[in-house]
């Protein structure tokens, strides 16, 4: 039941943010919260949050806490 709550919640969120970038509404935060949600459940919402979380960390001008290229450079 509560995997089946977490897919419903995450799904609206993701819709709603979805929506928010025509409407009026924070969606970009809205799309992230509902992937947030997703990636407790599957791992393609997990890797895309990761890759959010890179790239605003790179934005920033911080250093990504991980990275998954595998020890390679450039």
């Amino acid at each position: 039941m509560r995997r089946i709550s977490r897919i419903v919640v995450g799904s609206m969120l993701l819709v709603a943010g979805l929506a928010m970038l025509i409407l009026p509404g924070p969606g970009l935060i809205t799309i992230f919260a509902g992937l947030s949600v997703l990636a407790t459940e599957f791992m393609w919402a997990s890797g895309i949050v990761d890759w959010a979380r890179e790239k605003a960390a790179l934005q920033r001008g911080e250093r990504p806490s991980h990275s998954d290229d595998g020890g390679q450079t450039g």
